[in-house]
């Protein structure tokens, strides 16, 4: 009997929480958000400015970033490693108060802990073999993934427009303002 190569013998937990799967599960929880929705116009406001703060959290983190190039310390990644992260956590907050429905809400709860707790480690693991001791030594000082402080000049100093579109979070913008219209778009027709 030959053997199975080790990639092949990952469970099913780890394949279905791959990088590869991530986008697949984010498309699935925005159709559910979508379906499941039963916005009010309170819960659109109410849910807004997370999604707001969590945009601007991620359009700032990528405008900062260098993506495998070097490691990004500085700007909001001075303040926090996972800055991103950060962003879409309030975003799926945001959205989860938009809509209104408990099952959507411990779904989307459920799917994200569990697909991007993997993801930090795994992200966490490669930036410790390309950076070696320059992350460890950031990653001692700075916390995963709440802030102790922000300084809005540094962060501000370290941030370009052309990095932020390189890095395609103008997608997301767009992204979160489509699924807000179209929130707004089912309480007026389903209201």
């Amino acid at each position: 009997m030959s053997e199975v190569p080790p990639e092949q013998n990952a469970g099913l937990w780890k394949r279905l929480t791959s990088t590869r799967w991530r986008v697949a599960w984010g498309y699935l929880g925005a159709v559910l958000l979508l379906v499941l929705a039963r916005p009010t116009p309170g819960s659109i406001l109410a849910g807004l400015p997370l999604v707001a703060a969590g945009e601007a959290i991620r359009i700032v983190a990528n405008g900062t970033l260098v993506k495998d190039k070097q490691l990004t310390d500085r700007g909001i990644y001075a303040h926090l490693r996972h800055p991103l992260y950060l962003g879409s956590s309030l975003m799926g907050i945001g959205f989860v108060i938009m809509a209104r429905d408990l099952v959507l809400t411990v779904v989307m709860g459920v799917l994200f802990v569990a697909l991007y707790r993997r993801q930090i480690h795994r992200e966490e693991e490669k930036m410790e073999v390309f950076f070696g001791e320059d992350y460890l030594r950031w990653a001692r000082r700075t916390p995963r993934f709440l802030p102790r402080r922000f300084r809005p000049g540094e962060i501000a100093a370290h941030f370009t427009f052309q990095k932020a579109w390189v890095n395609r979070e103008h997608e997301g913008l767009l992204g979160a303002a489509a699924v807000t219209a179209v929130l707004w778009l089912k309480y007026l027709l389903l209201g």
